[in-house]
Order: structure tokens, then C-alpha cells, then sequence
């Protein structure tokens, strides 16, 4: 028994473990919106490069004997994503940890893990918070949504509403009608749907009242709900900060906003020898952001 008391550090560490434990648990227990939208990939350096091609145009008719045209493919833009480190410690009293009878340790442990959650939450959605604004530009120089993104070939293309509106039934169908003409770098056109519209917390009720109603909502006619037969699914991200912003998503294999995840978060700790406290760390690091703004519509409301 002796021995159990000289070695401090016992019943220490079995406490910090099951703390680990019930952090990882907590952080994992509630999914992340970004999660749904970005496209995750790993990464084993400091940073990731992406460089975009232009397509070809359509085929060329080949009469008999006539030799095949060669394409060639332009050079687009280039995407760097830089991996950031972000982190933090907390340091707790050894008589808490020996102490501790009202669960404060569980709810440092609830708190590191809002906290890792709401970080990685954060660094996602400015980029749809930033969408409008040409301070924040992706390859191609533009922001996220504009009216003049610069395809490969050179030609110009939108994923904004030409007259920016909020969001209703008539303002839906016309960023629909507009995303339907997306194409890609040689100027094809590519049949990616719009999947999800993307809305602040604001938006929630609005959203759902166009795209579940079987009748229109916005017309006393008892026409039908066209919007049943698109399927579109909404999705609510409390992170979106302008209150009537919205936007259309492709599937993730459509578009090109991507997070490259460096180091998953993770814990470690010791204990001070002077104090006794125990000290407690965590940490991840990861880049996010677009490559193309294809797949991608958006409205900043008015």
C-alpha cells in the first residue's frame, strides 16, 4: 500500500484518462454543419497546392480520313492552403481534481470541447460570412460570390443574382434558373444540380416554408409548390452571421470548398512538480477555403 502513496501520480493519471476520454466524447457528440459542406481531406505537409484546368470545348465533327484535333487544356488558377495551428490550455488545481465533488472537471472537459467545435465552426463559415466582400478573394482574384468570376478560357461567368434579393419563391427560382447555366473551364455545360440552400438561423422558417410546402406559400391560388419536384434540402448554420444571406450548394463532388485537416485535435497533459496542478492542452490545425467558386450561388439579401 505504501507504494500506491509514494507513486503521486497514480491515481492521478486514471482520473485525467477518463477527463481525456469524456472530452473526445463530447466534442464528438454533436456533428458539425461544415462537415455537410466542405469536402475534409488529410494532409501530411506544411501546405496544399491546387492549380485548376481549363476544359475543352465540345467535339469537333471528324470528317473521313481527316486527322483528330488536338485539345489543349489552359492552365487556371492557383489555390494555396496553408495550414494554421490553433490551440489552447487550461490549468487545474490538484485539490479540484482531488476534491471535486459537483462535476467541475466534466464541465471543463464540456467546455474544451465547445470550445475546439465552435473554433473549427468559426474558420468555415467566414468564408460564406466573407462571401460578399472583395476584400476576401479565392484564385481567380474574385470573392466567393460575384457577378464577374473569371473562368479558365477566360470568360466571365456569375453565382450572384444580378439584382441581389432576400430570399423568397421568386428570387429562388431565378438563382436556380441562373445556376443551371453553370459550366466549367472550356465553357461546357455541366449538369450539377443545386442540392441544399444554405441559411443563417433567421432564415430557418422562411426556408422551410418554400421547399416543404406542397402548396406555393406565397400564392393564394392553391397553385402548386414547384419546389417539391427540385428537392432541394435546407440546411440552418447558426454560424452565418448576415441575417438574410443565402445560398445554393451542389453535393460536395461538385464544388470545390475544401478543408484539409493537418492534425485532427488532440490532447495532452502533465502536472506541475512545484504546484501539483494539472495541466491540460489541446490542439489542431488545419486550412480551409475554395479552389473554385463553381457549385456555389449565393445572395446577399438586401
Amino acid at each position: 500500500m505504501a507504494g500506491i502513496h509514494t507513486v503521486s501520480d497514480w491515481p492521478f493519471a486514471t482520473t485525467l484518462k477518463c477527463f481525456d476520454e469524456y472530452l473526445f466524447y463530447q466534442f464528438m457528440e454533436r456533428p458539425e454543419v461544415s462537415e455537410m459542406i466542405f469536402r475534409i481531406r488529410q494532409s501530411s505537409q506544411y501546405q496544399e497546392d491546387i492549380v485548376t484546368a481549363g476544359g475543352g470545348t465540345i467535339l469537333p465533327e471528324k470528317l473521313e480520313g481527316q486527322a483528330l484535333e488536338y485539345d489543349e487544356f489552359n492552365e487556371g488558377f492557383r489555390k494555396t492552403f496553408t495550414h494554421l495551428d490553433y490551440g489552447g490550455a487550461n490549468r487545474i488545481t490538484r485539490n479540484l481534481l482531488r476534491d471535486d465533488l459537483s462535476g467541475m472537471m466534466e464541465q471543463i472537459a464540456e467546455e474544451k470541447a465547445r470550445q475546439a467545435r465552435a473554433t473549427r465552426e468559426t474558420l468555415r463559415s467566414n468564408h460564406f460570412n466573407r462571401a460578399f466582400n472583395s476584400t476576401y478573394t479565392g484564385p481567380d482574384g474574385i470573392e466567393l460570390c460575384a457577378t464577374n468570376h473569371i473562368r479558365e478560357d477566360g470568360t466571365r461567368f456569375a453565382n450572384e443574382l444580378t439584382n441581389v434579393a432576400d430570399l423568397s419563391m421568386t428570387s429562388l427560382e431565378q438563382a436556380e434558373i441562373d445556376f443551371s447555366d453553370i459550366r466549367d473551364g472550356g465553357s461546357k455545360r455541366v449538369m450539377a444540380q443545386p442540392r441544399y440552400l444554405l441559411v443563417p438561423k433567421e432564415q430557418r422558417f422562411n426556408a422551410h416554408r418554400l421547399l416543404r410546402s406542397e402548396k406555393d406559400p406565397e400564392n393564394d391560388t392553391n397553385a402548386v409548390n414547384p419546389q417539391i419536384e427540385v428537392g432541394l434540402q435546407p440546411i440552418v448554420w447558426n454560424y452565418l452571421d448576415d441575417t438574410d444571406a443565402w445560398f445554393l450548394l451542389t453535393e460536395k463532388e461538385d464544388h470545390r470548398l475544401i478543408v484539409f485537416e493537418r492534425e485532427a485535435p488532440w490532447t495532452d497533459y502533465d502536472w506541475d512538480f512545484e504546484t501539483k496542478d494539472y495541466r491540460f492542452s489541446l490542439m489542431f490545425a488545419e486550412s480551409s477555403g475554395w479552389a473554385k467558386p463553381d457549385g456555389i450561388f449565393g445572395s446577399p439579401g438586401v
